[in-house]
């Protein structure tokens, strides 16, 4: 798992780092033309109301939410509290409090992720409401769908490609290595 977009970058192009800069132009651009081919094909198929990685996240939150134990204390306001059950390892039976109508939980994931935390599906499922009232529109099937309908077109050869107004000037970058080791500051 990468933990930045450079890293995640790198994952990717690793093998292209040797190529000249043509060539990894061209790899690249094939790669997200993949890459949008594939996951619009994903969002074509996806028969959920979110995309399957949300949906499969929701099926996570959702079995762990089954065990919280709900209690209303304003439901007008949308005040809860909810208690997470104690584990075998000793942790747990934490008491957290859900302000529904404000989007708050205390456990401060919701706020954090934007998505919607067992905490709130427990309450969602004890008071009978819709847990797709609280899950933002960008996490939607047809936000999804939207994103990757972007469509590619191929390159044309450099015999089609307009001039430019300036001149391009490469400099070979310095390949001697200086002797001994660097000096830091």
């Amino acid at each position: 798992m990468t933990t930045n977009i450079s890293e995640a970058l790198n994952s990717v192009l690793k093998k292209a780092r040797v190529l000249p800069l043509k060539a990894l132009v061209e790899l690249i651009f094939n790669k997200l033309v993949k890459y949008f081919d594939q996951h619009r094909e994903e969002a074509e198929n996806c028969v959920h109301p979110f995309p399957t990685r949300i949906f499969d996240k929701f099926l996570r939150i959702e079995l762990k939410s089954r065990e919280h134990k709900v209690t209303t204390y304003n439901p007008r306001e949308g005040i809860y509290m909810v208690k997470s059950p104690i584990r075998v390892s000793g942790t747990g039976n934490n008491v957290y409090t859900l302000r529904l109508n404000n989007k708050f939980c205390s456990c401060v994931k919701w706020q954090r992720y934007t998505l919607p935390c067992s905490h709130v599906l427990a309450v969602c499922r004890e008071n009978g409401s819709r847990i797709d009232a609280y899950v933002p529109e960008i996490y939607s099937r047809q936000t999804y769908r939207k994103t990757y309908q972007a469509n590619f077109h191929p390159v044309l050869s450099e015999n089609f490609w307009r001039d430019v107004p300036f001149n391009l000037t490469f400099y070979p970058p310095n390949m001697k290595k200086e002797r001994g080791r660097k000096q830091g500051k």
